[in-house]
C-alpha cells in the first residue's frame, strides 16, 4: 500500500472500484453498442454489486486487466438477463429467455420467484442443445482453442443452471450433428437463434468448409428451410464485416485519448477493447498497431459507421480515460482529446460522456454513502 493509500484508504478503495466499473462499462458497451440511454450498461453494472462489495473488502474479484477470460465469462453471465452480448455466439438463444438468471436490482426479473421445474427443464434442454451445436461448429475445423472454449463457457454460465446441471456442459466432448438430440417441438424462434449463433461462430474467425458442412447438417436436424439457412449465413457475414470498422474505430479512439500512456494503459486498454469489439478475423490488423505503439492520425476513416457504433467508440474511449481515476486537470486534457475524436467521427461526445458518467456517478455514490 502506498503512503497516499494509507492516509486515505477510502479514496483508494473507491479508485479501485472505479477501475473495475469502467471495465464493466466497456464490456456492456461492446455487447450493447446501441444503448444510448445506458439502461443495459447500468443494469449490467448493478448485477456486479456483490463483486464490488468483495473488492471493497479487499477480496480478489475477476478483472479485465488481471484475468480476462474469467472476467469475460462472469460479465457474460451478468449481462445475460439484461442484454445478452450481441457478438457472443448463441446470445440470441439467451435472449429468448433461455436463462435462469434474474434481472438487475430494481428491474423486473425474468422470474418473479423461484423458477418452476418446467422453466428449469426448458433452459436445461434448450441450453444444452445450443451449447452442443456451438461446440460442434467450433470442433469442425480442428481442436477447440482457448477463445472458443471461453465462448462456450460464457454461454453455459449465462444459462444460470444449477451447478450439477451446468458442470457437464463445460467439459463434454463434441457431439456429431447426426447424434444431436432435439426433444419435442423446437420453438421456431429458438431454432432460428441457434442457426444464427452457429453461423456467427463459424464466421467470427474465417468460414471453413467443414464448418459449413456441420451447420447445414444441423439445419436439417432443426428443420430450418434452406433459404433461411442461406439468409442466416449472409446475415452473419454482414454482421462480422460491419463490426470490423466499428471495432477499429473504438480501438483507435482509446489509443488517441490515451496517447500519452504508451507504454502503459494506452496499450493495454486498447488491446482489451480490441478483444471485446473486433471479430477474430480482423483483430491482428488492429492489435499489431497497438503493440507497436504507433500514433493515431485522425483522418475521418470511420465517419461512415453507424450512430450506434460512434457512440460505442466514444464511450469506450471515455471509459478507458476514467479507468485510473484521473485528476480534474487531466480530465480536461482527456475530454479535449475525446472531443477531437468526436469531430473526426462526426458525432457529439456529450452523449458518450453522459452514458459513462451516469453509471459511474450512481455506482460510486451508492458506495460512498456507506463510508464514514
Amino acid at each position: 500500500m502506498s503512503d497516499a493509500e494509507a492516509r486515505d484508504p477510502q479514496t483508494a478503495a473507491l479508485t479501485k472500484l472505479l477501475g473495475a466499473i469502467t471495465e464493466e462499462i466497456m464490456f456492456a458497451l461492446a455487447g450493447a453498442p446501441g444503448d444510448a440511454g445506458g439502461d443495459a450498461i447500468d443494469a449490467t453494472v448493478k448485477r456486479r454489486k456483490d463483486a464490488h462489495a468483495a473488492l471493497l473488502q479487499g477480496q480478489p474479484i475477476t478483472r479485465m486487466t488481471e484475468n480476462f477470460d474469467a472476467w469475460f465469462i462472469d460479465m457474460s453471465r451478468a449481462m445475460a438477463p439484461v442484454h445478452p452480448p450481441e457478438w457472443l455466439p448463441m446470445s440470441g438463444v439467451i435472449g429468448e429467455k433461455v436463462t435462469l438468471e434474474v434481472g438487475a436490482r430494481g428491474l423486473r426479473s425474468l422470474f418473479s420467484s423461484k423458477p418452476s421445474d418446467k422453466d428449469v427443464a426448458r433452459v436445461k434442454n434448450l441450453g444444452a442443445l445450443s451449447v452442443r451445436v456451438l461446440r460442434a461448429v467450433f470442433a469442425a475445423d480442428g481442436p477447440i482453442d482457448a477463445e472458443e472454449a471461453r465462448a462456450i463457457s460464457s454461454i453455459v454460465a449465462s444459462l444460470g443452471l444449477p451447478d450439477a446441471d451446468a458442470a457437464p456442459l463445460y467439459t463434454e466432448a463434441p457431439v456429431a450433428p447426426e447424434a444431436l438430440q432435439v426433444y419435442g417441438d423446437l420453438e421456431p424462434a429458438i431454432a432460428k437463434a441457434i442457426m444464427r449463433g452457429a453461423w456467427l461462430a463459424a464466421v467470427w474467425d474465417a468460414l471453413d468448409p467443414r464448418e459449413e458442412t456441420v451447420i447445414r447438417s444441423i439445419a436439417q436436424k432443426l428443420m430450418i428451410a434452406p433459404q433461411d439457412v442461406e439468409n442466416f449465413r449472409n446475415e452473419a457475414i454482414a454482421r462480422v464485416e460491419a463490426r470490423r470498422a466499428s471495432g477499429l474505430a473504438a480501438v483507435d479512439a482509446v489509443r488517441y485519448v490515451l496517447a500519452d500512456r504508451v507504454p502503459g494503459i494506452g496499450v493495454s486498454l486498447a488491446a482489451f477493447v480490441g478483444q471485446l469489439t473486433l471479430p477474430r478475423r480482423f483483430r491482428d490488423e488492429a492489435l499489431a498497431q497497438v503493440g507497436h505503439g504507433a500514433p493515431v492520425a485522425l483522418a475521418q476513416r470511420y465517419k461512415s459507421i453507424t450512430s450506434d457504433d460512434k457512440l460505442q467508440a466514444l464511450a469506450m474511449a471515455y471509459a478507458a480515460a476514467m479507468h485510473d481515476d484521473p485528476s480534474a486537470a487531466r480530465q480536461s486534457l482527456l475530454r479535449a482529446r475525446l472531443d477531437r475524436v468526436a469531430v473526426d467521427l462526426g458525432d457529439d461526445p456529450a452523449r458518450a460522456r453522459r452514458v459513462v458518467d451516469q453509471v459511474l456517478a450512481v455506482s460510486l455514490a451508492e458506495v460512498a454513502t456507506t463510508m464514514r
